[in-house]
């Protein structure tokens, strides 16, 4: 049984097709009027359309080219000129809304003449919202794809360790899925001006029902994929605001895969005492996680003094980004992302330390810390030890020494 309305009742849809597909637009207009829905005055609102159910009729539903861009939300900000409208009036074309780029009018008048007749000043018309959907692109290609690499100043693999391998793709299939609608719309806005300029026409009357489908399938994929990355982007940020997954020193059970400044005092030491404790800032503690890219990945960082069997006495902080890769590639890769990213806030290289590492570079970072960037087989290490203590301080080669040849050992 068909659903009966009731003269005035209105309903919402979101259209099947985008706003460049003028002809699948206006089809669709056309085809809900002879089944009683009409299109309300400025009845576009955040990509979602209002209808007016009336008697149903024929109505013809033209669209005209935007000379200015609208809003974000609203599509009917910056209205066609006034005279522009009193004109069509004349010929029985009332305007209704726009949609984007695009002006809607429709004729009630089956005998009413088009509301364009010259081709060439629809081309003309259409030429500058080509050039705007032209600049879109644009855009898109450099804040998707060239701004993150600039952003992340080029270092990739370290991006995607710290995002989590699948949030980077679903981030490369939603801003490739952006760009190619980008693509889409001016491929088919070219189409349509070449097609008036050379055939006087363009596509007379396509089924918008035909591409309805795979419209909505790539707008829900994009809209959930939006949704998803911005919920995961606000989680992770909530764990990092509250220090979630950082685990204190001391209460950590599992194995620390790298020397540490125990370690470093050696056998026969004593007097081992964490220092900038109860700050409440992150100081001491470890954070482990994994990903498809590196299976193990540990932030580490300790404050401690300790006095060695000789009596000197060892003080600072150490910390440690520790990655296990899945092959010795990666790490290559990851081990020269570390330096490039130190080095373009500035470094001051030092004498690098004879290890039996495949990479080994070490450095001041901008803060003046010892650094050094060890890759050894799968495994990548970033570590500086800064040492406040007058008294005494531990060569960089010594404790740098102790970490490479504690890399692979199993050490607990």
């Amino acid at each position: 049984m068909k659903k009966q309305y009731k003269i005035g009742q209105h309903i919402y849809r979101i259209p099947p097709c985008p706003a460049y597909d003028i002809s699948g637009m206006e089809n669709w207009l056309s085809d809900l009027a002879e089944e009683g829905w009409f299109l309300m005055q400025d009845g576009f609102f955040a990509g979602i359309a209002t209808f007016e159910y009336g008697e149903p009729r024929t109505v013809k539903y033209r669209l005209e080219a935007a000379q200015r861009r609208s809003g974000i939300l609203s599509d009917n900000d910056n209205e066609p000129d006034p005279e522009q409208v009193e004109l069509s009036k004349k010929y029985s074309w009332e305007y209704v809304a726009k949609r984007k780029d695009f002006y809607i009018y429709r004729s009630f008048d089956p005998s009413a003449r088009e509301l364009n007749t010259d081709p060439e000043v629809q081309a003309l018309a259409l030429n500058a919202v080509k050039k705007r959907q032209g600049s879109a692109l644009f855009s898109s290609v450099f804040f998707l794809l060239i701004y993150p690499v600039l952003l992340t100043r080029g270092c990739l693999l370290l991006s995607t360790i710290s995002m989590g391998t699948w949030r980077m793709v679903l981030v490369l299939l939603l801003a490739a899925l952006m760009i190619v609608d980008e693509v889409r719309a001016f491929v088919h806005l070219r189409m349509i001006q070449k097609s008036l300029t050379h055939n006087g026409c363009y596509n007379p009357k396509p089924d918008w029902r035909k591409n309805a489908a795979p419209y909505f399938i790539r707008k829900i994929i994009k809209t959930m994929l939006t949704v998803f990355l911005v919920f995961a982007f606000l989680q992770n940020w909530g764990m990092s605001v509250t220090n979630e997954k950082k685990i204190p020193i001391d209460e950590y059970s599992g194995t620390v895969p790298f020397a540490t400044i125990r370690d470093f005092a050696g056998e026969g030491s004593s007097e081992y005492t964490l220092t900038m404790k109860g700050l409440n800032m992150g100081f001491n503690t470890i954070e482990e996680k994994s990903d498809w890219v590196a299976p193990r990945c540990i932030e580490y960082n300790e404050h401690a003094t300790i006095k060695t069997f000789d009596g000197k006495n060892i003080a600072g902080g150490l910390y440690i980004d520790y990655c296990e890769l899945r092959n010795p590639q990666l790490a290559k890769v990851l081990a020269r992302e570390f330096y490039r990213l130190d080095k373009m806030k500035g470094v001051e290289l030092t004498d690098t330390p004879d290890l039996q590492a495949d990479y080994v570079i070490s450095y001041f970072d901008h803060l003046h810390f010892p650094t050094v960037v060890i890759q050894k087989d799968n495994i990548v290490v970033k570590a500086y030890f800064f040492q406040p203590s007058e008294n005494y301080t531990m060569p960089i080669e010594e404790w740098a020494k102790m970490i490479c040849d504690s890399l692979g050992n199993g050490k607990s």
